[in-house]
């Protein structure tokens, strides 16, 4: 089959690209909350995304489209999504004292245990076994 007169697939594929570009930039304020909500509803924050740009395309949404949303806020979708796993790493700590840290990690998202120990000092002062002591009873 000849692509003589035909669009190039990464013609067509830039196409599509536009398209899903446009019609996730026309999306209103409100629309972009419900999809995160329901982002947050579902827990998806705690599958291993490696960026942004995945995370934006299980959302329907394109990655410029997410980053501009966060922006607005003042903030960034990996530290929001970050303290979303820190948040949720705590309800766990405290549920399952026997736990491992780092299942506890890998449970939110976070699958490095040093990476985990670190977002988790970040926003709470104290490390995971630290804080978890601290607030059991």
């Amino acid at each position: 089959m000849s692509w003589a007169g035909k669009k190039s697939i990464k013609d067509h594929f830039k196409s599509l690209f536009h398209k899903e570009q446009a019609l996730s930039s026309s999306l209103s304020k409100e629309r972009i909350q419900s999809i995160l909500d329901k982002w947050v509803k579902d827990r998806s924050y705690r599958l291993p995304y490696r960026s942004a740009s995945e995370a934006a395309a299980s959302m329907g949404l394109a990655s410029s489209t997410l980053y501009r949303f966060f922006k607005a806020d003042g903030t960034d979708f990996r530290s929001w999504r970050t303290r979303l796993r820190i948040e949720d790493a705590k309800i766990l700590l405290l549920q399952e004292p026997e736990a491992p840290v780092s299942l506890i990690g890998r449970r939110v998202g976070i699958l490095d245990r040093s990476n985990f120990s670190h977002a988790f000092k970040k926003y709470t002062g104290l490390t995971p076994e630290a804080w978890r002591k601290r607030h059991l009873p």
